[in-house]
């Protein structure tokens, strides 16, 4: 009995063995998007075993315990996976750093012209405020 050879999850959806699990749910996203039956310029047919392909990849490596299992069959340890993992998190631009209170620090970006004008709105709401209440202590006595 011959035993049929597994593709390459990793080659099917472009990312490598060292990618995280956002990685792994952006490139299939983008994937499903370009073999999707209903909209792929395929043939129906060839698109759909693109798609089972696509859906069988992503059901493997997006879930921890299978993927493990799947990385021993191709003969990668979970050691240089972490390592690959590690040298593409250096890589990649650091993301904004969260203060001990868990809120984003206002130095570390310019406020977006939406902002600024919910800033203002609030300033005058907060202004008439003020001046409603002094009017109705003016009128009360």
């Amino acid at each position: 009995m011959w035993e049929m050879k597994r593709p390459d999850y990793y080659r099917v959806l472009g990312v490598p063995p060292g990618a995280s699990e956002r990685d792994i749910r952006q490139a299939y996203r983008l994937l499903s998007k370009q073999y999707h039956p209903d909209i792929s310029p395929l043939a129906p047919e060839e698109a759909l075993e693109k798609f089972k392909l696509l859906n069988e990849a992503y059901a493997t490596l997006s879930h921890p315990t299978k993927r493990s299992h799947y990385d021993l069959t191709l003969g990668l340890t979970r050691t240089a996976v972490l390592q690959q993992q590690q040298q593409q998190q250096q890589q990649r631009p650091v993301p904004p750093r969260r203060r001990p209170s868990g809120r984003f620090d206002i130095s570390e970006r310019p406020l977006s012209p939406t902002e600024i004008f919910a800033l203002f709105i609030l300033g005058i709401a907060f202004a008439a405020s003020l001046l409603l209440v002094a009017f109705i202590d003016w009128i009360n006595g």
